[in-house]
């Protein structure tokens, strides 16, 4: 069973969770989550992407929104004030037409902030997004816009033996590969929705086996290593942006 047949099961419902939780996962494992469900699904994953909201999304919202989302919880509005730290002057005082009445309260609980790391930063940011979509599931503000995938999406694919292609609803090869009894089997390349590389490996009866390379967009490579059952094996080479090597030993799966 792949990560997205238990999501793809709650249809919409499991859809918008787990979007939500995106929203709010730091950008690391986002991206490891990211990477396993383009590869499982790239239709799927490209309607995900298309609904993480982020913080600069949630000061789009209508004034009214926002009012209510600052307002729901005591607490919420001093945590608001950390996503604005270190703010210019001026971006803080653009929320003088947003929240008019909350604006003596904001000033208060800056002045009272000395220090923050950038991880308390982004804490205070995913808190507030959280806070956005559950009063928007509770139907108590708009919120974010939807973009739900067609109801196929949902469902399993049956693949004929022999070569397959996915592509993406742009016209771009997603991944190409061969199919056997409805599970890929041998060498497959998988692209970005720009048609760049994004990861190319083999299948054994369904799952990642031996040699898989990943990259960036740009072509760099990501990272390198052996897959067994679909699990990170031995010792994988991960590279960042700026090529520098990090190697990282696997067992079934799990950094060792």
């Amino acid at each position: 069973m792949g990560m997205l047949d238990r999501i793809k099961r709650r249809q919409l419902d499991g859809f918008k969770e787990f979007v939500i939780n995106m929203e709010t996962t730091g950008s690391t494992t986002r991206g490891q989550i990211f990477t396993a469900g383009v590869l499982e699904d790239p239709i799927f994953m490209s309607y995900v992407m298309k609904n993480i909201r982020t913080f600069k999304d949630f000061m789009e919202l209508p004034s009214d929104d926002i009012d209510s989302v600052l307002t729901a919880q005591e607490q919420t509005l001093t945590i608001f004030a950390k996503c604005l730290w270190g703010s210019e002057e001026s971006k803080i005082m653009e929320m003088e037409s947003i929240i008019p009445r909350l604006m003596s309260r904001l000033k208060d609980e800056l002045s009272y902030i000395k220090e923050l790391t950038p991880q308390e930063v982004d804490a205070a940011k995913y808190y507030i997004l959280k806070a956005t979509r559950k009063l928007q599931m509770e139907e108590k503000i708009n919120g974010f816009n939807w973009k739900f995938p067609p109801q196929d999406v949902f469902y399993p694919k049956q693949w004929k033996d022999g070569p397959g292609k996915i592509m993406f609803e742009n016209g771009v090869l997603a991944a190409e590969g061969v199919y056997s009894k409805n599970k890929r089997i041998g060498s497959w390349r998988h692209n970005y929705d720009t048609g760049s590389i994004l990861a190319e490996g083999d299948y054994l009866d369904g799952f990642k086996a031996g040699v898989w390379v990943f990259y960036y967009s740009n072509g760099q490579i990501k990272a390198q290593g052996k897959y067994k059952d679909d699990l990170k094996n031995g010792l994988w080479k991960e590279f960042d942006r700026n090529g520098h090597l990090t190697e990282i030993q696997y067992k079934e799966g799990v950094k060792v």
